[in-house]
């Protein structure tokens, strides 16, 4: 596997010096940057990623600061993508009632987000996890009139899968309708090891030719919810059905969660990415690279 170079732009904090910890989704749009935390209530807007940027509230109430009982009580909103006039934010579903949410955020025309809207997943998660035997979505991306939602497999039981749906359900969950469960395909997906370890999917982003990029870690963990030890992050490129084209090693034993990506007139592609360190008081990166 290449391995592909990387740079880190900056590490992301806020204007109170507090760290942008467990980053788990991005998206670069209207020239700012937008990241989103599994263990805030917040999501954080850079208009310029060199400097500081801010929280804006997606969720009410607070969470507790001791690191367990947090974990246990958090969000867990592992997807960020661009929705209509704003941006969709999505639990990962990897514990029922508690991680079945999503918030849409409106953004005006210059890129500033307006207050969140929060809605349930249920009806959809519930038929997936009937599906599945368990959920754990980490990464979504629209193409056109279809949704596709990624499953992150593990060193357990759970292997990674992409979930194609018509984007009409979850439009309906977002206006309080009664979705339409049908058109659902489920394709297995095969990422293969890293260094030994099972890759699992962590993101995922669309391209202009219909293909998409994806983002994957090597992470030592039997299940859905429990960390381990990290051999490193690939991104990859696929496509609609969900076969794995090429993918590039990343450096270092970085864990990757979340990506976008823009064309240049050339042709290439350059990825912006954020990681996850597992530690609340570590901020995430924002690394750099070109395909």
């Amino acid at each position: 596997m290449q391995l592909l170079e990387c740079h880190i732009h900056c590490q992301l904090r806020f204007g109170d010096g507090e760290p942008l910890a467990a980053a788990s989704g991005l998206v670069c749009a209207a020239q700012r940057v937008y990241v989103i935390g599994d263990d805030a209530l917040h999501l954080g807007v850079f208009e310029d990623a060199a400097r500081p940027g801010r929280r804006h509230r997606l969720l009410d109430g607070a969470l507790p600061l001791e690191a367990k009982a947090r974990k246990r009580v958090k969000p867990d909103f592992e997807v960020l993508l661009r929705w209509g006039q704003g941006l969709l934010a999505m639990g990962s579903g990897s514990i029922p009632q508690r991680r079945d949410r999503a918030v849409w955020l409106p953004l005006d025309p210059r890129g500033r987000p307006a207050r969140a809207r929060a809605f349930s997943l249920a009806p959809l998660y519930d038929v997936l996890r009937r599906q599945l035997g368990g959920l754990n979505i980490e990464g979504a991306l629209r193409h056109g009139e279809r949704l596709l939602l990624l499953q992150r497999g593990n060193a357990g039981a759970v292997g990674n899968a992409m979930l194609d749906l018509p984007a009409a359900t979850l439009e309906s969950l977002r206006l309080g309708r009664e979705p339409v469960l049908t058109g659902l395909r489920l394709r297995p997906m095969r990422l293969g090891l890293l260094d030994g370890v099972p890759l699992g999917l962590t993101d995922a982003c669309a391209l202009a030719d219909g293909q998409w990029l994806f983002s994957a870690a090597a992470e030592a963990t039997a299940d859905a919810i429990g960390d381990g030890a990290v051999a490193g992050s690939v991104i990859g490129r696929a496509d609609l059905q969900g076969q794995v084209l090429q993918q590039w090693r990343l450096p270092g034993r970085l864990k990757v969660e979340g990506l976008d990506a823009c064309r240049f007139p050339d042709g290439s592609t350059q990825v912006a990415m954020v990681t996850d360190a597992d530690d609340p008081e570590q901020a995430a990166h924002l690394l750099g690279t070109r395909l």
